[in-house]
């Protein structure tokens, strides 16, 4: 019986951790966009994103719905989660602006592959 609440506390901890594929994904993005490589930050996102956004679109729309995604300093993740077959990771980021910022991404899986699929941000005057 310890080994199973062990086992089920350990793989909800798991799940809480930040890292892993989806964190890689995230954190992935964010150094193309710090590079200004909005090419290959638009080829990370997925097939429902494309239908909404060009790649100029989205050029446009991250520089000035998330200035501080768009040209960051530094970020590092904080959490990953899932729900209802996405997965959400949230990322604490300083833009070049002087400004916080608390991202959350919205991932989801195509052809075996995790995309972003969505994109928020907020102001965070938080920990950073």
């Amino acid at each position: 019986m310890a080994l199973t609440l062990w086992l089920t506390l350990s793989s909800v901890a798991a799940a809480q951790e930040p890292g892993g594929e989806a964190a890689e994904l995230a954190l992935k993005q964010i150094a193309a966009l710090r590079a200004h490589d909005f090419t290959s930050a638009y080829a990370l996102v997925s097939t429902e994103f494309r239908r909404h956004f060009s790649p100029r679109e989205y050029e446009w729309m991250v520089k000035r719905a998330h200035p501080e995604v768009a040209s960051s300093e530094f970020a590092f993740v904080v959490r990953t989660h899932d729900a209802d077959g996405y997965v959400y990771v949230t990322v604490k980021v300083r833009g070049r602006n002087g400004r916080n910022a608390e991202a959350l991404y919205e991932m989801v899986r195509e052809k075996g592959e995790l995309k972003v699929n969505a994109l928020s941000s907020r102001g965070d005057d938080g920990l950073l």
